[in-house]
């Protein structure tokens, strides 16, 4: 059996992302390495790059799983990946290939994981919505990622649209264009839910 090769495992849902490299190297030691916010950061890959210059006599597989690589981390990669130290294997995680660069992409091999899409659902009566259910809402979802609350914002705008026939007028659907935009931007999540759900509160009495 040929020893495994470091690559950049692309999958929509990095939880599912990480079992799957859990039980595929299930023999093998694996470091796993995630960033304190979304991006994997500079301090982060000093922290990867520390740990392969360990010595190992076994195999030891390095994984790096974010959402967001910025382009100073992915270009202080280079230099290892293209040399990495004896059996060293690195796996970059991430949801779409389009986060790495071009010279990333190009010295590793690339591995989709296929998995079903998760229905979010918001939980909330939007047909009856009050302001006690928009506070408690919006403090138990005030630490969503970026890709969380984009997913959680356009859920509840489709419930209110498709399950409750909410109607909203010409500039209240462009504000919620705003608020995807917003989200993709690190803007806070209290802000847009609020503001969000203030407005379907608002419609509902119309």
């Amino acid at each position: 059996m040929s020893e495994p090769l470091s690559c950049i495992l692309v999958c929509s849902d990095l939880e599912k992302a990480d079992e799957y490299v859990k039980e595929k190297y299930a023999q093998n030691r694996v470091c796993n390495f995630l960033p304190e916010k979304d991006d994997f950061l500079l301090e982060d890959v000093k922290r990867v790059i520390k740990e392969a210059y360990i010595a190992e006599e076994n195999l030891k597989i390095l994984v790096l799983k974010a959402k967001g690589y910025r382009v100073e981390t992915q270009n202080a990669l280079l230099k290892i990946l293209e040399e990495p130290p004896r059996n060293i294997v690195f796996i970059l995680i991430a949801p779409t290939k389009t986060v790495f660069l071009p010279t990333i992409r190009s010295r590793m091999i690339l591995e989709e994981l296929k998995v079903e899409k998760k229905v979010i659902k918001s939980g909330l009566n939007l047909k009856n919505l009050c302001e006690k259910d928009i506070y408690e809402f919006v403090q138990a979802n005030s630490r969503l990622s970026r890709v969380d609350l984009k997913e959680t914002i356009q859920a509840i705008v489709n419930e209110a649209v498709l399950e409750h026939n909410i109607s909203f007028t010409e500039s209240e659907l462009n504000s919620f264009s705003t608020f995807l935009e917003l989200a993709q931007l690190n803007s806070r999540p209290q802000n847009l839910l609020f503001s969000l759900l203030l407005t379907i509160m608002k419609r509902k009495r119309v």
